[in-house]
């Protein structure tokens, strides 16, 4: 029930954020929230974390449901182990399905977390993994 709920709720928590980024921001815009050191700005990502592979999209993709298919397989072998191996699945796997949805809807994913001290500009998903 554990890596269910955790998988539920990271992938309605990106889904959601991403949602009201794209309805809130213009792509490329940013706004201060904790002064200097936390910002929300609107990228489109079309290639893996820290824009890495740029224009791969169906390959992370194919990737993304490959990890999310054996995130399912491996859960019932895990989930005798205890809450912290169950929990930690859970959140691959919904992080993983959070930006295959983005994905496959848009060709790319939403980033739009950005912090002083980190360059790349990142998402709730990719936090998850």
């Amino acid at each position: 029930m554990l890596f269910w709920a955790t998988f539920l709720l990271v992938s309605l928590c990106d889904y959601l954020s991403k949602d009201w980024i794209r309805r809130n921001f213009a792509l490329g815009e940013s706004r201060n929230i904790l002064g200097s050191y936390l910002r929300f700005s609107h990228w489109s990502n079309s290639g893996a974390s820290f824009g890495i592979l740029q224009g791969a999209a169906p390959y992370l993709a194919l990737v993304s449901v490959g990890c999310v298919i054996l995130a399912i397989l491996i859960y019932p072998k895990l989930r005798k182990g205890g809450p912290l191996g169950v929990t930690s699945l859970g959140l691959i796997a919904g992080g993983a399905l959070g930006n295959l949805l983005d994905r496959v809807r848009f060709g790319s994913v939403t980033d739009f977390i950005s912090l002083s001290f980190f360059a790349p500009v990142f998402n709730v998903a990719d936090c998850a993994i």
